[in-house]
């Protein structure tokens, strides 16, 4: 029953995959403009900055210290990036940023959108309030990160072939999308820390969330946070796409 309701969640997640927004069809299609990577950037750069926040705060409300572990692993590396000899991966993230125009030091000062600050929101409540069961935050904001099916286009060229390839940028502007969700074309598309990222989550969420409530209330959860995580696609697509405008192209 409990590899069955684990299941379902990441059938969930499959359904609505970062692939089935608009935005990320765009971008894939390489036809993302300037603006709309930069928007793009600006406004997830918020998200991902609180991710570390989000693990630890289920991490402190888990006895098993295998699990533990693998958690407070994971934002290690996110922080540090040590064990994949790269660097904080948000810094990596900013990296992109440069590469298609954004200044990292004005991040932490921009306008969100009001769609943003609801996906912020909803994962600082699911993953932080010790309110909220933990199996909550496990599912609508963890495994909903880490358990992504590959992003590629029609072709399989994964996210990082299609910034280095169509968009023609640096190894250092690219090097975000090593580790998040990509691979060359060819291979699975999820890079091998998120393969190690997810099973843990699939282990607390089958020995956990094991009462019809807890099951529902995640499913709940899970159900809003794809609902919130798509309407802030569509809002950087939104209020920054304009396809008469030319497609990016890092010219150095």
């Amino acid at each position: 029953m409990s590899e069955q309701f684990v299941a379902e969640l990441e059938e969930m997640i499959h359904a609505r995959a970062k692939t089935t927004s608009p935005l990320y069809q765009t971008i894939l299609a390489g036809k993302a403009t300037e603006r709309l990577l930069r928007t793009f950037v600006e406004q997830r750069w918020p998200i991902k900055s609180w991710w570390t926040r989000n693990l630890t705060g289920v991490a402190a409300r888990m006895d098993d210290l295998a699990i533990r572990r693998s958690l407070i692993e994971n934002a290690y590396e996110e922080e540090f990036g040590a064990l994949s000899n790269s660097k904080r991966h948000v810094e990596t993230f900013e990296d992109f940023g440069k590469a298609v125009g954004v200044d990292p030091a004005r991040l932490p000062e921009l306008e969100l959108f009001p769609e943003t600050v609801a996906v912020i929101e909803h994962n600082r409540t699911a993953c932080n309030d010790t309110n909220v069961h933990f199996t909550e935050g496990v599912a609508s904001v963890l495994l909903l990160m880490e358990g992504q099916p590959p992003i590629t286009d029609e072709g399989g060229a994964s996210m990082m072939a299609v910034m280095r390839d169509r968009y023609g940028l640096p190894e250092w502007g690219y090097e975000f999308f090593k580790h998040h969700a990509s691979a060359d074309a060819g291979e699975s598309g999820v890079s091998e820390l998120e393969d190690e990222h997810t099973e843990p989550l699939r282990v607390m969420l089958a020995r956990y969330c094991d009462t019809p409530e807890l099951q529902a209330a995640a499913k709940r959860s899970l159900a809003r946070a794809i609902e919130l995580r798509h309407a802030h696609f569509d809002a950087i697509l939104r209020e920054a796409y304009d396809p008469a405008e030319p497609v990016f192209h890092y010219a150095g």
